[in-house]
């Protein structure tokens, strides 16, 4: 399978390339989705809800999410009196080399003129984003996270195992995979060390665990979700279980705590960046994969999801009744598992192939659909 990227300055690859339009606070994102809504095939909308008050975990990741791989170049808008002032975002992004502009609604006169100077800026980002350098890629480029949702039996039965399996292969061949939901692996905090690369690392992965339990616990036993419930898991024991299955079997390499790429191949656990803001369920979780360089993101659901975000999401459905139904916003059916048809490791590996074939530019349902929460 032969992949074309897209090369950034930074030297990161890229497989699909998108203008970044980051709105600094809540007061410009109207304007922002008003310039989105003239270019919504090659441009890409996030930023920062709050913005008033400047936060350091906020704006780094939202100086990540305009730095990934899948951004040529960046628009910030402001508002102009907020703490997390437009400027100083882009200066950060600048860093990286990709073009970067910048306007504050208020100093341009409102939002009609705002407008009318963000789209020509961001005809000529689009113009440069379309003559980027294309480069050769190989599965030893890739970064990939794994998102679960919706849980049910089949969730750990069928779709998790298939994708460690398909992430051991990733890491065999060079690549970098990763997922997070501490949360979601309670009790498995002393498997999770043994793996681990060194005692540090053991040490990193034992407290993240056990800081999910203290939150978990101290707002009841069920707080990790309605939806697994309504799933039919019986218990946090099932749940936890079932998420460690989608770890596949190599080495813990790191516990990811800033959204910055991650610092070697293979496979790490991501935990977010303390300060950057409550986990709001499956959509914050797949863009927090974005901020660590993730190229895409493999999501396994029982009870089935239109999750996107700002990355290709690969849909994972082993549930033969639930495929029935969502079928439309499912990528990757792996029901032949539950029906004794195919194995875990054959269909491990046909998901795989589907992360090269999506790599290479195949467009995933959310991405089609427009799926692009942020």
């Amino acid at each position: 399978m032969d992949i074309l990227g897209y090369r950034r300055p930074d030297g990161q690859l890229g497989i699909r390339n998108k203008v970044s339009i980051v709105y600094t606070t809540h007061c410009s994102l109207v304007v922002s989705q008003k310039l989105q809504n003239l270019f919504p095939v090659r441009t890409q909308l996030f930023g920062y809800p709050g913005g008033c008050a400047l936060r350091d975990g906020p704006v780094n990741k939202i100086v990540a999410l305009a730095n990934h791989s899948s951004s040529a170049a960046v628009l910030v808008v402001g508002l102009g009196c907020e703490g997390t002032d437009a400027y100083m975002v882009a200066d950060r992004i600048a860093k990286s080399g990709r073009p970067v502009e910048a306007i504050k609604i208020n100093a341009e006169g409102g939002d009609l003129k705002a407008i009318e100077k963000g789209s020509r800026i961001l005809v000529k980002l689009l113009q440069y984003a379309s003559q980027v350098e294309r480069a050769p890629m190989t599965p030893a480029d890739l970064i990939v996270g794994q998102e679960c949702g919706g849980s049910d039996a089949t969730s750990g039965l069928a779709s998790n195992p298939i994708t460690g399996v398909a992430a051991d292969l990733l890491i065999d061949a060079g690549g970098t995979y990763m997922h997070s939901e501490t949360s979601e692996l309670m009790g498995c905090a002393d498997i999770l060390a043994a793996r681990s690369v060194n005692e540090q690392v053991a040490q990193e992965i034992r407290e993240a665990i056990e800081e999910a339990e203290r939150d978990s616990f101290s707002s009841g036993r069920f707080s990790w979700g309605y939806g697994n419930i309504l799933g039919g898991l019986t218990s946090i024991e099932e749940k936890s279980y079932g998420c460690l299955a989608k770890s596949g079997t190599k080495p813990l390499q790191g516990v990811l705590k800033e959204y910055k790429l991650p610092p070697g191949k293979g496979y790490y656990i991501q935990v977010g960046e303390p300060g950057s803001g409550t986990f709001h369920g499956d959509p914050e979780g797949v863009n927090q994969f974005a901020a660590c360089g993730a190229h895409i993101c493999l999501f396994t659901t029982g009870c089935g999801s239109t999750t996107g975000g700002l990355i290709p999401v690969i849909k994972v459905i082993a549930n033969p009744k639930r495929m029935q139904l969502i079928q439309d916003n499912a990528d990757f059916d792996a029901t032949p598992v539950i029906r004794g048809e195919k194995t875990i490791q054959q269909m491990g590996e046909e998901l795989y192939q589907e992360i090269l074939t999506v790599a290479a530019g195949k467009l995933t349902k959310s991405e089609i659909y427009g799926h692009h929460e942020a």
